[in-house]
Formats: structure tokens, sequence, C-alpha cells
């Protein structure tokens, strides 16, 4: 039985908006994703917008094909745009947040 991949953390920036912003920060991982668990540490962020989050679920869940989008240390209002883009996309299940 092969463990899925954790891969080290994705830090992300103190401004994280836009969808640009979101496919830099996942850019190299691409041929990694599939069936890894990605984990992004907001520890730094001060604001984040909903189309941020939504390019991170898109990129990391959906096209990606990750088993898991584990968001780290992240703030309430922007773990509810995370989940509202895992609703929209059907992935809700794959996104954890602590």
């Amino acid at each position: 039985m092969t463990v899925p991949a954790v891969l080290p953390p994705i830090e992300v920036p103190q401004l994280s908006g836009g969808r640009e912003r979101a496919r830099a920060l996942v850019h190299g991982l691409a041929d990694r994703m599939s069936g890894a668990t990605i984990v992004v540490d907001f520890r730094r962020m001060v604001a984040g917008t909903p189309s941020f989050a939504d390019e991170l679920v898109t990129r990391v869940l959906v096209d990606g094909g990750a088993a898991a989008l584990r968001a780290e240390h992240v703030s309430r209002e922007f773990g509810e745009y995370l989940l509202e883009a895992a609703r929209d996309h059907g992935v809700a299940e794959r996104l954890q947040t602590a």
C-alpha cells in the first residue's frame, strides 16, 4: 500500500490577492500534486481575496488532482473563502483547515 505524499508547506505572502498570485504560488508543483497532500501555511497572510482562494482550490484540488489541500494557520474569514470555493467546485471533502 502506497502512502500519499505530503509535500513541504507553501508559505503564503502577507498580501495574497488575485488569481495570478495563486497560480505563481503553486506553479512548480504541477507534476507532483496528483494524489499528494498540499500544505499551505497562511501564518503571514494579512489579507487575501476570494479570487485567490478560488484559484488556489482550482489549481490544487481540481486541476492538480491533489488528495487534499491542508490550509494551516488560516483566518476564519479566509477559511470561509476557501470553503466556499471548494464547495463551488465539488471538492469540499478534500479541504482541511487548521
